[in-house]
């Protein structure tokens, strides 16, 4: 179980279609976004380091750094947690998605009071159905105001307002000194804010969602004070929250010590409605078995990195002669993949039937019409009263066997169509994964002018390799000579009877001079090896202009069509060759 797979186990949004959660190594924050297809979580990945000095290594997450024992990793794992459950809370809000996760163009300080006053009801959730869960909030509360600087020492009052206001309502008291003025103003907010905490939570209690116009009033209300304190420079956020913009609040080398953050947790627990622990220790908080998760996650994580390395070093030798900037496997995230399965799921089935009758027809071993006899087969005539021939035995038949490569072109002008081609391609994965039951068979890649490894060969169809589908992103140019070159070499090291070399693409690879002609080489270079070529069009014929053998796919039938009938052609072809 790696952190993906952490995430969704952790995950109080429970419906996998409505959100989508994934993991970004180079995000310093999570993010909540929200589309016509529901919402989208994105939460970093932890950070394992090497001093080159002292071998020591270290765990960087939200911009703190831990020892990478094992005490280390139970921290990072309070911190995973608290970002998993608060922004998957979020979804569950019964209101306008859009007052969920606003606008990009939403103006700093609707952002800020937006979150502000979500994050009510979200603390408001999990102390009523969850409040096991407020631990690690807490913690996460804790670390954040060991590293947010004093409000006395940030010069821009709106800011200085905004952060007093964060920190009093998620951690139950305010670091530095304000003026009288200011105290006053940001009591008063936190009055409001704690009054419909408190209708939301009788709401919760009685089964009600009707505090939607509650939470609106109090955002207006909020609006109106802040408005007056003058320009909106930012919208500060606590680090395990969602991200509402830049923020600079937190100070890089600011810590308390240890006994200070368990005085602070104490009191952020207490605020957020939680029970304090009676022992001396916080650790009586976490069980032990969130720690052993903790520790799976890391682990695991540890376990795939080395494994994936290996999958791309075995590349090196084909990767070396493209010109590609890069080879890598893209993000995860399995929501997107799901929802673009679910544009072509009886399509899937289809074309595994078209292309498993095809391919039964053509492995079909014919009964012999003399030779020895076939006793069983001569009883049943018999009995049955129906003359045949076939009753003679058959010699042994050895099926032929099959290895796939599938290409996807994932540059930038497959943006516009480029859900619609995921699609096809998973409509071709997942015929493959039941066609060829040997999962070692078959290979994905996508391409622009990096190389992306989505199924390696010596890889199962995995949940894993599912979610790097979903978190392929499409950009950059089209190198397809590269990308052909690349999955031909791993297909011609094969001793397989036929080998297939399916590519999908828009048919406008673009990137460097004279690309065309080296294309047409790559094509040709392949066949003479025994790979047989075919380029699937997405709502295009251009494939046929660089492929010999070619299917324009502009409707889903067409792929059960058009490209499940020319594959059946080649094959046939081939076996008669």
């Amino acid at each position: 179980m790696g952190f993906l797979d952490y995430a969704w186990s952790i995950s109080l949004q429970k419906d996998n279609m409505k959100t989508g959660i994934s993991i970004e190594t180079k995000l310093n924050q999570p993010t909540l976004t929200q589309n016509k297809a529901g919402f989208n979580v994105t939460v970093p990945l932890p950070v394992v380091t090497v001093n080159e000095e002292t071998e020591e290594k270290t765990i960087t997450f939200l911009g703190y750094k831990f020892a990478a024992d094992d005490e280390g990793k139970a921290k990072v794992g309070r911190l995973f947690r608290a970002c998993v459950y608060h922004l998957t809370t979020h979804t569950l809000m019964p209101v306008n998605p859009e007052k969920i996760a606003p606008a990009k163009h939403c103006s700093i300080l609707g952002r800020f009071t937006n979150s502000l006053v979500n994050d009510v009801y979200v603390n408001s959730y999990l102390t009523a159905w969850y409040p096991d869960k407020l631990a690690d909030m807490a913690y996460a509360n804790s670390l954040a105001y060991s590293k947010i600087r004093p409000v006395d020492t940030i010069f821009n009052p709106a800011t200085l307002i905004m952060t007093a206001l964060l920190s009093k309502l998620n951690i139950g008291t305010v670091k530095g000194t304000l003026d009288s003025e200011e105290e006053k103003t940001v009591n008063q907010l936190a009055d409001k804010l704690g009054a419909l905490k408190e209708e939301v939570m009788m709401a919760l209690a009685m089964e009600s969602t009707e505090f939607g116009e509650a939470m609106t009033n109090t955002t207006n209300e909020v609006n109106q004070t802040l408005e007056d304190f003058g320009p909106m420079l930012e919208a500060p956020s606590l680090q395990y929250t969602e991200h509402t913009g830049s923020c600079t609040i937190f100070s890089h080398n600011s810590m308390l010590s240890e006994f200070e953050i368990e005085q602070i947790f104490k009191k952020s627990l207490e605020t957020l409605g939680g029970t304090i622990p009676s022992e001396d220790s916080i650790e009586s908080c976490w069980r032990k078995e969130a720690n052993a998760e903790a520790s799976q996650a890391f682990n695991t994580w540890f376990t795939q990195e080395a494994r994936e390395q290996r999958m791309l070093s075995k590349l090196e030798d084909a990767v070396a002669w493209t010109r590609f900037k890069s080879v890598t496997f893209p993000n995860e995230d399995y929501t997107t993949y799901l929802r673009a399965k679910e544009m072509i799921r009886g399509t899937i089935r289809r074309l595994l039937n078209r292309l498993c009758a095809a391919q039964d027809a053509l492995d079909e071993d014919a009964g012999k019409v003399f030779g020895e006899m076939d006793l069983p087969a001569v009883v049943q005539m018999m009995s049955t009263g129906q003359p045949r021939q076939d009753v003679f035995k058959r010699d042994e038949y050895l099926k032929s066997s099959y290895a796939w490569s599938i290409v996807l072109d994932a540059s930038a002008s497959m943006r516009v169509k480029g859900e619609y081609g995921r699609a096809l391609a998973i409509c071709v994965a997942e015929a493959a994964k039941e066609l060829l039951k040997d999962p070692t068979s078959w290979s994905f890649y996508a391409f622009s002018d990096q190389l992306y490894v989505l199924k390696d060969a010596t890889e199962a169809y995995s949940r894993r390799v599912r979610a790097r589908i979903g978190g392929l992103k499409f950009g950059g140019l089209t190198y397809m000579p590269d990308a052909l070159h690349v999955a031909g070499e791993t297909l011609a090291k094969r001793f397989d009877e036929q080998k297939f070399l399916i590519v999908i693409s828009d048919g406008w690879p673009y990137g460097y001079k004279g690309m065309p002609v080296a294309l047409s080489e790559s094509i040709t270079a392949l066949e003479r090896r025994g790979i047989m070529v075919i380029g699937v069009g997405l709502e295009t014929g251009r494939m046929e202009n660089f492929f010999r053998r070619s299917a324009a796919v502009y409707e889903q039938r067409d792929l059960i069509k058009k490209f499940a009938n020319l594959y059946v052609q080649m094959s046939e072809a081939a076996l008669e060759g």
